[in-house]
């Protein structure tokens, strides 16, 4: 067998590296939703029953409508993936924002109604529960 010249070597070889090194990095890429091809939407006015996270947020959190107390305050919302409602973040017991606590109650849990205009949040539970309630630290 007669031995290859380099030029006609390296022009058989060439592909086969391009081939092997191309599935190389196809096997590292990470499948991420393409969204350059949407194109953004707006909105003009707020849709019917829809509320804005400000309208939550510092909203006070109050026991039951039969005993009606204030039992903490809304510090954050928590979010999923697909941006619904997990949990209402409520700082409980301190004084002043000194010593509170934050505690995550469960979206399912809370009674949102609409009372004189505003929302009114609700849990059934009692501050002393909030109070006794584990400690949510966030990540």
């Amino acid at each position: 067998m007669k031995p290859m010249k380099p030029f006609l070597l390296s022009a058989t070889l060439a592909p086969v590296l391009m081939f092997a090194a191309g599935s190389a990095l196809a096997d590292n890429h990470v499948n991420e939703p393409d969204h350059a091809g949407v194109e953004a939407t707006f909105l003009t006015e707020q849709p019917e029953s829809t509320l804005h996270a400000s309208e939550l947020t510092d909203k006070d959190v109050r026991s039951t409508a039969e005993d009606d107390e204030e039992i903490g305050s809304v510090d954050n919302l928590l979010l999923d993936e697909d941006g619904q409602i997990v949990a209402l973040i409520v700082g409980v017991g301190g004084f002043l924002g000194i010593g509170e606590k934050n505690v995550a109650i469960e979206w399912e849990s809370v009674e949102l109604t609409h009372e004189d205009d505003e929302y009114v949040v609700r849990v059934n539970a009692t501050r002393d529960a909030l109070e006794d309630a584990e400690e949510y630290e966030s990540n």
